[in-house]
């Protein structure tokens, strides 16, 4: 089972340390990443299809950051073990499980389990 899956776009002050924390917690090798011709890096699990983009903050609003679980309890238990706070499990109107997450940067991303 691929514990995440999809893509997202987060923007961030600082690209190094935001490179450094989602190969970390995501558990992304060297190899994942590719630079953009605009200035932005994709971060990429050839196994898991999980992309992950950087971009220095505009004015352009973006959608809240979110990616795919095929387990919500287990992406959860998951990332708190690798040192990320995450909020409790909660069930949207469609019966969406979900949590959220914040990166070193304080981006609120929404970790939603797949139907």
């Amino acid at each position: 089972m691929r514990m995440f899956s999809g893509s997202m776009h987060v923007m961030v002050r600082d690209r190094d340390s935001a490179i450094a924390w989602y190969r970390d917690k995501f558990k992304l090798g060297s190899g994942s990443l590719l630079e953009m011709e605009d200035g932005e890096v994709a971060l990429q699990s050839s196994d898991s299809g999980l992309t992950i983009s950087l971009g220095t903050p505009t004015d352009t609003p973006f959608e809240r950051p979110m990616l795919a679980t095929g387990n919500a309890q287990k992406a959860r238990e998951w990332l708190i073990a690798c040192g990320v706070s995450a909020d409790v499990i909660q069930t949207d109107r469609q019966g969406t499980r979900y949590f959220e997450i914040r990166d070193l940067e304080n981006n609120a991303i929404e970790i939603f389990e797949e139907p």
